[in-house]
């Protein structure tokens, strides 16, 4: 009798083990899981908050040159008051790089530098002039990223700001009704945050009075 309860306790001992392991197994494996998804939401809200951090560097720049009396415009190359690809920077990928903010011909006084966070997020700040006007033939270089037109109008006796483009993004459309209004400038700051492999991209368009 007692060689049979042997017998049997042994198997029984095996399976408790196998089972406890898998059990085991089964917590490490949540446990991980729920910790490499926290650790992203925590990366991509730090992400986040730094690139919106990278925007009020953006302002501030904005601010700062208008205070001392030099108004961020894009570079007009060909000179014929019309965003076209001969407008494109020597250096630059895409045509709308033209439409960075600048405040003299030097680079260093343009729309676009990086810095780095306290706890070592990278940020690229670009500032975009929003005030132009599209060549007719811009729509057949349309590229992804592209800054909307929007230019401040009169209504009513008051300035608002109001895109003027037909297609969102793609820079075309009709200029509106009513007059510019000149006391008002219009800008896209994009920033881009960089931690490791990971990046998040946030841009906001402000008016400024001139």
């Amino acid at each position: 009798m007692r060689e049979k309860r042997r017998a049997i306790a042994l198997p029984l001992v095996l399976v408790i083990v196998l089972v406890g392991g898998a059990l085991v197994a089964a917590a490490f494996y949540i446990t991980e899981n729920y910790y490499s998804s926290s650790k992203q939401a925590v990366t991509s809200a730090r992400l986040y908050n730094a690139a919106v951090s990278g925007i009020e560097e953006g302002k501030g720049w904005i601010y700062k040159n208008i205070k001392l009396g030099h108004i961020p415009r894009w570079t007009d190359e060909d000179g014929d008051g019309m965003l076209s690809a001969a407008d494109k920077p020597a250096y630059a990928e895409y045509i709308y790089e033209a439409l960075i903010a600048r405040v003299s011909s030097t680079a260093t006084d343009e729309g676009v530098f990086d810095m780095t966070t306290e706890d070592g997020i990278k940020l690229h700040v670009v500032v975009y002039d929003l005030a132009y006007e599209p060549h007719p033939d811009l729509t057949d270089d349309y590229e992804k990223g592209f800054p909307p037109r929007i230019r401040p109008q009169l209504e009513e006796g008051s300035s608002v700001v109001r895109p003027s483009y037909a297609v969102a993004g793609r820079g075309r459309g009709s200029t509106g009704e009513g007059a510019p209004g000149s006391d008002i400038g219009v800008y896209l700051i994009r920033c881009t945050a960089i931690y490791k492999d990971r990046t998040s991209t946030a841009e906001q368009a402000v008016a400024m009075r001139l």
